[in-house]
């Protein structure tokens, strides 16, 4: 019995291990979140909950999913892909293609970790575009009862310097 818990716990090791080592220092920009927006102080609030990376580490193309509900004016769900993820340093925009084929843009503000930081902004709008070229205006709302997280991947942003550096050499 005993040799069985110890081949357990190094499978489990062996696993969590790589996935740890995955994130930390990757070379992809990535974004992850989830909670309520502050929009009333009566019922439960809109929620949202994402998860963006960059696919490829250029830049171009990104994966993940955002689901929305809107419980505020009305019962609205959206379940969609990731098309493109754009983070700089704390901020991240995401956009993409809903399965109902409606196009949604989200805007994205991580104000740090812990009771000392700021609340996380988080805006979600439905677009003509799955687009990253988009305005997130003035008025982003505070993200209640959850979190948001944007790495801004420094390996990322170096070989899209050096790409773009060799393609105007060329």
């Amino acid at each position: 019995m005993r040799r069985h818990k110890v081949i357990i716990t190094g499978l489990t090791l062996a696993v969590a291990i790589p996935i740890a080592a995955a994130h930390a220092g990757s070379p992809r920009d990535r974004a992850t979140g989830g909670g309520q927006f502050a929009v009333s102080m009566q019922g439960a609030g809109n929620t949202i909950a994402f998860t963006a990376q960059n696919s490829s580490s250029s830049g171009d193309a990104a994966t993940g999913q955002v689901q929305y509900i809107q419980r505020v004016d009305g019962q609205d769900k959206l379940h969609g892909t990731v098309s493109c993820l754009r983070v700089s340093g704390n901020t991240a925009k995401i956009a993409g293609t809903g399965r109902d084929g409606r196009n949604f843009q989200l805007y994205v503000v991580d104000n740090g970790q812990g009771a000392g930081a700021d609340n996380d902004m988080i805006m979600f709008q439905y677009s003509d575009q799955a687009s990253c070229d988009f305005n997130p205006g003035n008025d982003v709302p505070e993200l209640a009862r959850g979190n948001a997280q944007v790495y801004d991947a420094p390996a990322a942003k170096a070989s899209a310097k050096k790409h773009a550096r060799h393609a105007r050499q060329r």
